[in-house]
């Protein structure tokens, strides 16, 4: 055999030039994702693979015998192009066992249920994808041609990695300019499969008709591809996700196994639902409406909840922002808790947030948060010793409606007396950021500060008599208008307004404590909703987003006052003796505490009963607007059409499966095209009148015709063993659809013509 023989395919070589281009588009849409370093490897594994795939389907080995071939050689591919990324000092042999061991240990966490970091494995594993891909697609093209086991499992990777990646990068570019080539590869091997049977029936056609059929689907697939791109974009539908996004649902269960298994992949921020932002405004009237926010489902009700967002350091021009130095760092599920400063009087309390919100991206909890199940950012300055200072902790991965989530925190149960003798030895990290004040701040602002809190010696009565003042004060109104220009607003909402609303009453309690040398700060997030008692659990709504002000005393933490007048106060207890978190005094609670039943299945019926309930009166819930019986018979419709069919189906395929059958129905097609024959005329005769009404059915209506002819005529009245008439007519039947309709529209126009 020469070397230009060797080098033909009898698909093409435009086929295959197709076939890598499908390869590279997508291999180079995962390594633009820049989800870990590595991944420049991904087009070279699927190149190899492709190759491989070529090599072995033109071989003589057999199907089985060429697969195992493929995976040992596969297995070396992969195994040096990730080894070839690992650090230059290691020897081949340590590098072949590192990333051994690497994936051992994946696989350990995977069974175990840790959380592996380790990003190499994503390379691993895309890698051997990427090669497997190029290789299943080469030998569907070249060894068995079945272009959808070409064009489909990339195209599904591609496509999931272009639905699920958030970054800056325009990767829906890749997936059409794959769509594209994917039809242009799909005409190009439909005509491959023509050309084999022109030439097995000695058919004559142009050498260069494939180059025709190409520009043809160009163009159509450009067509289709215009059309597609100027498609409304469909939204997605909250009601269906509530259904499809089951907290105890497989694919919840496989999204959280994957963020727990790939942890160490890059994430890309998305457009979330929360309300707060890393500035707080005093601006003018606010609109928060009804919508259900979350559900918390704790152990017994809380003596005083607030669910916190974000902590505010630094108010300026009217408006609270939080630190500048802030650092931000991945926190996972089994480093443990959170850092935080040790203080006293507090008590760990275990619950569940179930989410409402289309897209969340904040942890909502209590203060003071210190463990979750989710992988979070955490954002935090430090104190003196290293301890984190949180300003707020957000999902990793964006919380999608009906997923929930579970928190620990340390809530406090210090009393008055407490708080009262703590005293004024504040670290330097408190006093440098929580007492910073403006120089707008006026001196009727500060001076009314100073005489309140005059009297009293304590800063916890100080607080106390700023906060009674401003409920007693300030009239509630969450209408009112944007303070003027020139108007510093907590002076103007003291001495002007006289009203506001709890972004207000904070400002004002948080500046004032901080003009005595009191640390303050502002907090946003949600008052505490609606407890049901039967439930456990607290129902949040947007009418319940809050700012509140939490102040700081030496070994207690932050502590939270509550000065807007529309809201119930933070009580205290005189003694430690009613010093529990819970509402019911005197219980004895061991330390941490945790729920007495898995905390999911405690929101199951609540979750159920809101989406059945209390959602339907927001949007509609999917089954309270699912129109039951309307679908039950169209499915019986569909069912039933899909059993005539099938029925119809198979009665055609003995039919046409037996040569005198399929000569009767010969003969029933011609009577539909206008085809008489006569008593006398023989088979051949009959054929050759068919066939001069549907010139391009002349082969399969004579083989069809001499195959009966020789079964009828013949000695041994048999036909030829290996003719199949179903392949003939697969051929045949859409020429004499399209023949009959074209006559009978031809006849209709005539018909019209003589009327007229």
């Amino acid at each position: 055999m020469s070397v230009r023989s060797r080098l033909q395919l009898k698909e093409g070589w435009s086929t295959f030039f197709l076939l890598w281009a499908m390869l590279l588009v997508a291999s180079t849409a995962i390594m633009q994702t820049e989800l870990i370093d590595g991944l420049h490897i991904v087009p070279v594994a699927a190149t190899a693979g492709m190759l491989t795939g070529l090599a072995l389907s033109r071989s003589v080995f057999k199907d089985r015998t060429a697969h195992l071939y493929a995976l040992v050689f596969g297995l070396f591919v992969v195994a040096y192009l990730v080894s070839s990324i690992l650090p230059g000092e290691l020897e081949w042999r340590e590098r072949i066992l590192e990333l051994f061991a690497r994936q051992v240990d994946w696989v350990e966490k995977a069974i175990e249920g840790g959380t592996s970091r380790d990003g190499l494995i994503f390379v691993i594993q895309t890698t051997a994808v990427y090669w497997i891909l190029g290789y299943t697609a080469a030998w569907y093209t070249f060894r068995h041609l079945r272009i959808w086991r070409v064009i489909l499992p990339t195209g599904l990777v591609l496509m999931s990695v272009v639905y699920y990646y958030n970054g800056p990068r325009p990767l829906i570019m890749y997936l059409a300019v794959y769509v594209l080539l994917a039809l242009l590869f799909a005409a190009r091997t439909h005509v491959v499969e023509q050309e084999n049977y022109w030439r097995a029936s000695a058919v004559r056609y142009e050498k260069g008709i494939w180059f025709t059929f190409l520009r043809a689907g160009l163009l159509a697939s450009l067509v289709l591809l215009l059309l597609s791109w100027s498609m409304p974009v469909m939204s997605a539908n909250t009601t269906v996700n509530d259904v499809l996004s089951g907290t105890q649902g497989p694919w919840r269960e496989f999204q959280d196994n994957w963020t727990r298994l790939f942890s160490s992949l890059r994430t890309y921020g998305t457009a979330t639902s929360d309300p707060y932002q890393g500035s707080l405004i005093l601006g003018g009237p606010r609109n928060v409406g009804n919508t259900l926010i979350m559900d918390i489902v704790v152990p017994r009700q809380l003596r005083s909840v607030y669910w916190q967002a974000i902590a505010y350091d630094t108010y300026e021009d009217g408006s609270w922002r939080v630190a500048d130095n802030l650092d931000t760092r991945i926190h996972y599920p089994d480093d443990g808790p959170l850092q935080v400063p040790p203080t006293r009087a507090r008590q760990s309390v275990q619950y569940v947030v179930h989410n409402y919100l289309p897209n969340a991206g904040y942890i909502y909890a209590a203060p003071d948060v210190v463990a979750t199940d989710k992988q979070m950012f955490v954002e935090s300055t430090r104190d003196e010793r290293e301890n984190e200072l949180l300003t707020t902790v957000r999902s990793r991965f964006v919380l999608r409606q009906g997923e929930s989530y579970q928190v620990t925190s340390r809530v406090s149960t210090a009393d008055a007396t407490s708080l009262r003798n703590a005293g004024q030895a504040y670290p330097a990290w408190v006093t440098e950021r929580y007492l910073q004040l403006p120089d707008t701040i006026s001196e009727e602002t500060v001076a009314l500060a100073a005489q309140l809190t005059a009297p009293f010696a304590s800063p916890f009565d100080k607080t106390i008599a700023v906060r009674d003042y401003l409920r007693q004060n300030i009239t509630y109104n969450d209408q009112i208008a944007a303070p003027p220009d020139a108007a510093e607003p907590v002076h103007y909402t003291l001495f002007e307004s006289k009203e506001g609303y709890c972004n207000y009453y904070a400002s004002a309690m948080a500046v004032m404590l901080r003009s005595q040398g009191i640390p303050a700060r502002v907090i946003s997030g949600y008052a505490q909703g609606d407890y049901d008692e039967e439930s456990r659990s607290y129902r949040v709504r947007a009418n319940n987003a809050h700012t509140w002000v939490e102040v700081y005393f030496p070994g207690f933490g932050w502590i939270q006052f509550e000065p807007t007048v529309s809201i119930p106060t933070v009580d205290f207890p005189e003694t430690a003796e009613g010093g529990d978190a819970f509402a019911s005094p005197g219980l004895d609670i061991p330390e941490p505490l945790e729920l007495e039943e898995d905390p999911r299945a405690l929101i199951e019926d609540e979750l159920q009963t809101t989406l059945d309930g209390d959602l339907a009166g927001q949007e509609g819930t999917f089954w309270a607007d699912f129109p039951i019986w309307q679908t039950v018979l169209a499915t019986v419709i569909l069912l039933g059409a899909a059993g005539v069919l099938f029925a119809a189906y198979s009665v055609n395929q003995r039919v046409e499966g037996d040569i005198d059958r399929s000569y009767q129905r010969l003969g029933f097609w011609a009577t539909l095209l206008g085809i008489f024959y006569g008593p006398s005329e023989t088979p051949y005769e009959r054929a050759e009148k068919m066939t001069a009404v549907v010139p391009k059915g002349r082969l399969p209506i004579r083989n069809l015709t001499h195959e009966y002819v020789r079964k009828q005529f013949s000695a041994e009245h048999a036909g030829d063993s290996g003719f199949d008439p179903r392949s003939e007519w697969r051929k045949l039947r859409p020429m004499l659809l399209r023949q009959s309709i074209s006559n009978r529209l031809q006849r209709r126009r005539i018909d019209n013509n003589k009327e007229a």
